[in-house]
């Protein structure tokens, strides 16, 4: 095996190493959106009744305006869990 082989061979194994180390994860991301609007109405009940019929009947569109905040959660696919909790004899409860 010359030099340029015995390189590649390392950054190889190197590369396979660092790959290794790296796990998956689901991440979800929730956008936020908000709207306040003023509707008449006998009581609170009836008001949050017209505004959500209003919206089902797109008369209130929420887009990028409204927009108020964003969450990253991340966390291992349920199957890497279970696996990974099979192998090391760990028990995993929900």
């Amino acid at each position: 095996m010359n030099t340029n082989e015995v390189k590649s061979l390392v950054k190889s194994l190197e590369a396979a190493k660092e790959k290794a180390a790296l796990r998956d994860f689901e991440v979800t991301i929730t956008e936020t959106l908000k709207m306040t609007v003023t509707v008449a109405a006998k009581d609170q009940h009836e008001a949050e009744q017209i505004v959500s019929d209003n919206w089902r009947n797109s008369e209130y569109i929420l887009d990028a305006d409204n927009f108020i905040g964003v969450e990253f959660e991340a966390k291992r696919p349920e199957r890497e869990l279970s696996l990974s909790g099979k192998k090391r004899g760990i028990q995993q409860y929900e």
